[in-house]
């Protein structure tokens, strides 16, 4: 009998010490599961109290609601310490925030700077995941925004220019390009819209041999993944009325390309004399310019 008795409770023992398996012949940890794994789901409108049987609760309300959690013991062994217990937060409101909110005294921590509080927030979207600790309370270990990102971000930028380089501008209809104007970005895969935004800014003078008056126009020329001329982005126009003097211009130049396919670009400043009456300048001259390009994409 006492053999029988000892037998049963070395079995026990190893009952105890083992690795469950569900499925799984071969567990390798405590719990060992071969498939799916099912929890409770609960679906609330209004403020509501989360219990032992909760562990998906889903917020659908239309006004401002708390889910308050329950208070947990710190005291190990005890029936209310429920360290490491987990519930999953859906805040799928189109409108209203739903609060967390710990008991009195206890606190929800997130961790770095952030100081440990009573209360956290779930905007409409976002998905919060708690856990509760050993020390006072919960841990929140997740909260991310479920819903689409659809705003514009800067995916890709570039930067050029030159100054006080002259850059004598000849006559004649062939566009020349503008030395140190060249900017190159990439527009990246995987967006639904992109926008590519290109600023020239520069400057330069005319020396002119009598009283006369002219124009500048510019494009820009794209090559790489795919070429293209855009053309009469701007026009800068000088006048001379001293003879001998030099008569300085200004030239912005702005332009935006939406939706180019994915791929890397580069884009050049371009420029062409025209219009011109009265003495014929000994030079026109660009000397200086700064370029910039930004791409903007998003979903």
């Amino acid at each position: 009998m006492k053999k029988v008795l000892l037998l049963s409770f070395l079995g026990m023992i190893l009952i105890t010490n083992a690795q469950v398996g569900i499925n799984n012949n071969t567990p390798s940890s405590t719990l060992d599961i071969g498939g799916s794994l099912e929890g409770s789901y609960r679906e609330i409108t209004a403020s509501s109290s989360l219990s032992a049987t909760d562990y998906h609760v889903s917020f659908s309300g239309t006004s401002a609601s708390t889910a308050s959690l329950p208070q947990m013991s710190t005291s190990d062994g005890s029936a209310t310490d429920f360290r490491g217990r987990k519930y999953f937060i859906k805040n799928n409101s189109s409108v209203a925030n739903l609060t967390l909110a710990a008991v009195s005294g206890q606190t929800i921590r997130i961790g770095g700077n952030n100081t440990a509080n009573n209360t956290y927030v779930l905007s409409p979207g976002v998905l919060g995941i708690i856990t509760a600790n050993a020390t006072n309370g919960w841990d929140l270990d997740l909260a991310v925004n479920t819903i689409p990102d659809t705003s514009w971000k800067i995916t890709n930028n570039a930067f050029n220019g030159t100054l006080n380089v002259s850059q004598a501008i000849s006559t004649g209809t062939a566009y020349q390009t503008i030395t140190g104007s060249s900017l190159t970005v990439t527009v990246p895969p995987g967006y639904n819209q992109s926008i590519v935004t290109l600023n020239f800014d520069g400057w330069g003078d005319v020396d002119q041999t009598g009283v006369s008056m002219g124009s500048l126009r510019f494009q820009i020329a794209q090559t790489g993944t795919s070429a293209a001329t855009y053309t009469s982005t701007t026009v800068t126009s000088w006048a001379a009325t001293n003879t001998g003097a030099r008569t300085r211009y200004t030239f912005p130049a702005a332009y935006s390309i939406s939706n180019l396919a994915p791929g890397t670009y580069t884009f050049n400043l371009l420029v062409v004399r025209e219009g011109e009456l009265g003495a014929v300048p000994n030079a026109v001259n660009v000397w200086g310019i700064q370029s910039t390009a930004k791409v903007y994409s998003r979903n």
